[in-house]
Formats: C-alpha cells, structure tokens, sequence
C-alpha cells in the first residue's frame, strides 16, 4: 500500500506557457518548473485545468510532462493529471505518465456523457488497474457538473492505489464529511485558492493549486502556518492572497495568471490557447498596474 502522507504538501497547478502563434514554449515551462522549485513548493500537478490539459491534443499533454519531468530532476513530487472523457485515453496518458516515471496520477471525473456513480468507479478502477501509480480523484463540479457522494468516496478510498482528492469545491462541508467517512490516509488536497485557510482548518493535508504560479512562497507559508496551528496568521496571509484573487477574478484566470508570470520575467508570452480569452492592451495595462503594485506578486519575481 502506498504511504499516502509522503504526499502531504503545496503543489503548483502549473500553467502551460505558450509562444504567440499558440505552440507550447517548453523552454519557459522549464523555467518556471525551476523558479517554483526555488521557491519551496513540494511539487507540480501537471496538465490540468490550469494546464489548459482539454485544449491540448494527447501528443503535446505527453510533451508538457516530459519537459516538467526533466526540468524537475526528480528534487519534486509529480503528479501527472491524466483525466480524459474516455476511459481508454486515460489510461494511454497513465501509461505514458507511468514511464516518465512520475510520483502519481490523479484523474477528473468524466464529463459531458452522463454516467452514473457506479461507472465512475469502474473508470477509476480500470485506469488503476492498467498502470500501478498511486490515483488522486480530481472532484471539480464547477468544471464537470458531476457530484460525487459519500459513499462513493468510502468505497474508493479502500482502493490501495487510491490516495485522496483534490478537492476542487467551495463545499468545505462536503470535505470535512469526506475526512469524517474516509479516514486520515484518504488525502485531501484544497483546489479552491481563495478558501486554502478555510480548508486546512477543514483538515485539508495540503493544497493544489493554479495561483501559486505566480505566488507560491504565500501559499507555502501558509501550509507552514497550517502545520504548526497558527490559525490567526494563516487567515491574515489568506486575506493577501485574496487580494490578489479578487483582482484575478475580474479578468480570467488562466490568462491572468500567464500575464503575471510574464510581468515577473519567468516566461516569454501570456498566450493562452484558443478559445480561451486573448487579453486586450487596455486589460493588460491594467493588470501589471496592479502588478506593479503588489508586494505579494513583485516578490515572486524570477530572480536571474
């Protein structure tokens, strides 16, 4: 069985940085792979919704990993996402993930074709089955529309490949009812940023999450303040990562989040893959005033 706690920490979501014309810039992933590295994160979540994983085509998500994989130098956790709408593509992405050698795979739940409890299990238990990685459960019903119960979370995490879930959802009731029916080793990790204090008082083991692109030693202190019960602190560092968040939110966060890594000189464009949104000059304008006036982004600045 595997040691769910050796797990236990902050990872970056990381974004995948992209040239004008909309090809992955692998060069800048690498750079940012190893700014983050500096700046104390446990480890990396790779090709998620942050990752913009859905509007890459499987050659380039297996690309992306590589790249991180390598530019990690195994100093960091890994964790490869490899969450698809078919069972089948999923398990092509584990297998490749798998010999990249990478620490584990986590999963979103399928969405679009309606399936029941029962065939999501089946999903997760056929991708564990094909390649041996310990799985974390990606629950993100803002994103998929699907909600998992509790007895679905009980069954799964008897699973000993099954180590926890990242619990992208504002429901902390539902997270703490999670920890209640599936037991400390049943990891879980906050996704939602703007509640991570909230979540660690829950009993969150750690966190996974997108804005820690662009400020990561926040949110590493935070898990710190959260390890030794400083709860008073964590809630006032919460409030500056907030601030931050609040400023995203009137933007998109994807894009936000790139625009910022390239303000603090880490990566090359702010590009992000169509559809998304293309930022216009007035929005950026905006945003590295913002910027410019932040302590909280201006220390995370790549450092040459």
């Amino acid at each position: 069985m595997t040691n769910s706690y050796d797990f236990k920490g902050v990872y970056t979501a990381l974004i995948t940085p992209m040239h004008d014309d909309g090809s992955i810039d692998h060069e800048s992933l690498a750079r940012l792979v190893r700014h983050l590295q500096s700046q104390g994160v446990k480890g990396f979540y790779v090709g998620g919704s942050t990752g913009e994983g859905f509007i890459l085509n499987t050659v380039e998500r297996q690309e992306v990993l590589e790249t991180v994989v390598r530019a990690a130098e195994r100093k960091s956790t890994i964790i490869a996402h490899v969450g698809a709408i078919g069972t089948e593509a999923s398990i092509e992405l584990a297998r490749h993930a798998e010999r990249q050698g990478v620490d584990a795979m986590s999963a979103v739940v399928p969405f679009y074709y309606k399936t029941t409890v029962e065939q999501i299990k089946e999903h997760y238990i056929a991708i564990m089955a094909a390649v041996p990685l310990p799985m974390l459960i990606y629950h993100y019903p803002g994103a998929t529309g699907v909600q998992l119960s509790m007895d679905f979370y009980e069954e799964m995490a008897q699973h000993p490949q099954c180590i926890g879930v990242k619990f992208t959802s504002l429901n902390l009731f539902e997270m703490q009812q999670i920890r209640a029916r599936c037991g400390d080793r049943f990891l879980i990790f906050n996704g939602h940023d703007e509640v991570y204090a909230a979540g660690a008082l829950t009993g969150a083991d750690g966190a996974i999450g997108s804005t820690y692109n662009m400020m990561a030693p926040l949110f590493v202190q935070m898990y710190q303040e959260a390890e030794l019960g400083n709860w008073s602190s964590l809630s006032e560092l919460q409030a500056e990562a907030n601030e931050v968040i609040a400023n995203m939110v009137s933007f998109d966060v994807i894009p936000y989040e790139k625009y910022i890594c390239y303000a603090q000189g880490i990566i090359r464009s702010y590009r992000a893959r169509q559809p998304l949104k293309q930022l216009t000059e007035v929005e950026t304008a905006a945003i590295r005033t913002f910027y410019e006036k932040s302590a909280v982004l201006k220390v995370s600045a790549y450092q040459v």
